[in-house]
């Protein structure tokens, strides 16, 4: 009688953790379904800062962010809140800390930055100057 063995095949899905992604634009969601509200985030990674926007269509919440990616997460988060008055002519902006972003599940789209990052990167743009 003779016994073969042979590795254990394992099919997963690679995907590189947000720290080790190139300089760019990036949008994730928690889900590929569009016919369901979903939670999505639209980053900008330039060197070491992530600057971006999460926003839940589930809840109709949106903030904007700024941090460091450490493996799969963004971590010393700075969060902009939008305090202007709806009749205001520029938007006010007011920092404050926020909590860590894990991406271990969200999903990568193919699709560019909107409107949503642009705000957000203006958000934080005195501070993008300095570094």
């Amino acid at each position: 009688m003779m016994l073969t063995l042979s590795a254990a095949t394992v099919i997963a899905q690679i995907r590189p953790d947000v720290q080790t992604l190139p300089d760019g634009d990036y949008r994730y969601r928690d889900s590929f379904a569009i016919d369901r509200p979903f939670r999505e985030i639209q980053f900008r990674k330039r060197d070491r800062y992530i600057t971006g926007s999460d926003s839940d269509k589930r809840t109709g919440k949106s903030y904007c962010f700024r941090g460091i990616p450490q493996h799969n997460s963004i971590v010393n988060i700075t969060v902009a809140i939008d305090i202007s008055p709806k009749t205001a002519q520029k938007t006010e902006w007011k920092l404050a800390p926020g909590n860590p972003i894990n991406f271990d599940r969200l999903y990568p789209l193919q699709t560019g930055p909107g409107l949503e990052l642009y705000k957000c990167l203006t958000a934080f743009l005195p501070e993008l100057k300095k570094s």
